[in-house]
């Protein structure tokens, strides 16, 4: 029998880019709310939020969560618009095909991925013991208001075989907006009436408490299973003194609170948010010290994410009247 070699300190997952996903208040309400969509029998709707808030990573992370009335997971498909000089009906399914790992014919015709990308849905479906799955539609900011035909397609396909899927649209509110102006009038009357009797705001953390929430988790969170929680990892005399990462919450959100309002930041995105607390864990605090910790390096950390370099912001604000 060989001994395997525990993980040392430098193959923690907050030293690796993204390696580690925290849940939010934000995301368990996203994962409540479509749930209630799909007990409902909705058809599709929006979520709509800022840009680097965590919109993306909550939607990646629905696999397994939704579920039925009577416990049954719902397969959950994403896939992710891109930005195209040509806006065709056919670049939806073929994007649904390539997002999902479905092999594409580059001389299939939109008939052809349509089907593909439909039979695929199905073949979901009937793993899962189920006759309904949710298509979440990443990046829909970059559709045209035709394009939305595609997903009335899918959808008119899979009822006429007795089955449904519900599509989820996320995308950054300002060009969500205005995308969903060009669509008022009587000329998308029949996809609004598919699509767009939901809308939702995502947001990133709002408050203090949201805050605490996130970093009770390295608190508790251990790497590997059986070793220290992720603060112990990184100020283990911290911890054995009976310190804890959460106790920073109230200060932290202060001084966040202050850059926020300087930059009038809706939210605070967990991009930013993750790496201000990784860079606290695994390098000031343990630089530094945790006792006595001053609003300056609090401030350092948020900033050092460039959370307020807007470039437009800061090139191009109006000195004054």
């Amino acid at each position: 029998m060989t001994n395997r070699k525990r993980p040392s300190l430098a193959d923690h997952p907050l030293l690796a880019l993204k390696a580690v996903q925290f849940e939010t208040p934000a995301y368990l309400n996203l994962v409540k709310t479509l749930t209630e969509w799909l007990w409902q029998g909705t058809t599709g709707g929006f979520i709509v939020g800022t840009p680097r808030i965590g919109k993306s990573w909550a939607m990646r992370s629905l696999k397994d969560q939704l579920q039925l009335r009577d416990g049954s997971t719902v397969p959950v498909t994403y896939m992710a618009m891109v930005d195209r000089d040509r806006k065709s009906v056919a670049e939806v399914p073929r994007r649904a095909c390539i997002d999902t790992g479905l092999p594409v014919n580059p001389r299939a015709n939109a008939d052809q991925l349509s089907e593909q990308f439909v039979t695929h849905i199905c073949d979901l479906q009937a793993q899962a013991g189920v006759r309904t799955s949710v298509l979440i539609v990443d990046e829909f900011d970059h559709l045209e208001p035709r394009q939305f035909n595609a997903f009335a397609e899918f959808f008119n396909r899979l009822d006429y075989l007795h089955r449904s899927i519900m599509v989820v649209f996320v995308g950054n509110q300002d060009e969500a907006y205005a995308l969903l102006e060009q669509m008022i009038g009587e000329k998308y009357q029949r996809i609004r009436g598919r699509f767009c009797k939901r809308l939702v705001e995502y947001f990133g953390l709002r408050n203090r408490e949201e805050l605490a929430f996130v970093m009770e988790q390295y608190d508790t969170r251990r790497f590997p299973a059986d070793g220290p929680t992720y603060t112990a990892a990184f100020l283990p005399a911290a911890t054995d003194a009976g310190w804890r990462f959460k106790s920073l919450a109230k200060d932290l959100w202060r001084v966040y609170a202050l850059i926020a309002r300087e930059y009038s930041l809706d939210s605070w995105g967990m991009e930013y948010a993750v790496g201000t607390l990784n860079l606290l864990v695994t390098d000031l605090l343990p630089r530094y010290g945790w006792q006595d910790i001053e609003d300056d390096l609090l401030r350092e950390a948020v900033l050092i994410t460039h959370v307020a370099d807007d470039f437009v912001q800061q090139r191009f604000r109006r000195k004054g009247p």
